[in-house]
């Protein structure tokens, strides 16, 4: 595990509940005791958490936290795989569809860069700059202010674009899930953009690794039965996934590590060739 995808847990585990001590620590994340001091001096640096005795407190709110679009790209890895990889079956050619500016949808918009008459509306630079040397795909910016921290364009031009338009599918992803309280995010500008999101497209998929799940951040985007397709990983507590099929969510499952595993091999050969 990277250095920065291991912070990142430490972030997330804080966010949650606040305190953790360092043995904990090196259970979870199958590392030594000297590893897990460098990530806590190293995090404490950054003025995330303050170091106690045997363990750490965090200085962040659990609700506005929001790592960078790096660390992001760097997490959950093989989940984000499987994810996209069981996400692609919901792309038609001919659809005319919205990808949100995600880490994991930037997974799925890697697999569709083969695709024939597809037309991909999006707020994301990354996608535009994975897409843009696909014969086959029109890409559409909806243009915007970048949120320099998560690469993701948002603010009143993007507001505009978005209310002027309808699209078949709508893929977005999920920064924090409560089958009770509903999908939402830390940032306010983000969230209003999720919204109209869902409401300019027939059909709202929705993908989640297993960490977004029971989770409630600053700004609401609404209630879970807004999203028609959930596709997460096979780490997600089943208790979650039942909660959200008996609310009339579609939930897939993706294939977990193995599928991943599978995907990673393919890109490698596809370096080689």
């Amino acid at each position: 595990m990277l250095a920065e995808e291991r912070r990142f847990q430490i972030r997330e585990i804080l966010a949650a509940q606040r305190t953790v001590s360092a043995k904990d620590l090196c259970e979870r994340l199958n590392v030594t005791p000297v590893t897990i001091r460098r990530d806590l001096e190293a995090l404490e640096l950054e003025g995330v958490l303050v170091r106690s005795h045997g363990g750490a407190v965090s200085r962040m709110s659990s609700t506005n936290f929001q790592p960078s679009y790096d660390t992001l790209l760097h997490s959950k890895t093989e989940e984000k795989l499987a994810i996209a990889q069981a996400a692609e079956q919901f792309v038609l050619d001919g659809d005319t569809i919205f990808l949100e500016g995600s880490t994991t949808v930037f997974e799925l918009a890697r697999r569709l860069a083969q695709r024939q008459r597809l037309t991909v509306v999006t707020n994301s630079p990354s996608i535009v700059c994975e897409l843009q040397r696909s014969p086959g795909v029109t890409v559409l910016c909806t243009g915007g202010a970048l949120i320099k921290e998560t690469f993701y364009l948002a603010g009143e031009w993007t507001q505009r674009a978005l209310a002027e338009i309808r699209v078949d599918k709508a893929i977005l992803g999920v920064s924090a899930i409560d089958p009770q309280y509903g999908v939402s995010t830390a940032n306010h500008d983000e969230a209003q953009i999720k919204k109209m999101i869902i409401k300019a497209a027939k059909t709202c998929i929705a993908l989640a690794d297993n960490s977004k799940f029971g989770r409630q951040s600053f700004a609401y985007v609404g209630p879970a039965s807004d999203i028609n397709v959930l596709v997460t990983d096979a780490r997600t507590d089943s208790r979650h996934i039942r909660e959200l099929r008996d609310g009339g969510v579609q939930v897939m499952v993706a294939g977990g590590e193995d599928v991943a595993k599978k995907e990673t091999s393919r890109r490698k050969t596809n370096k080689k060739g």
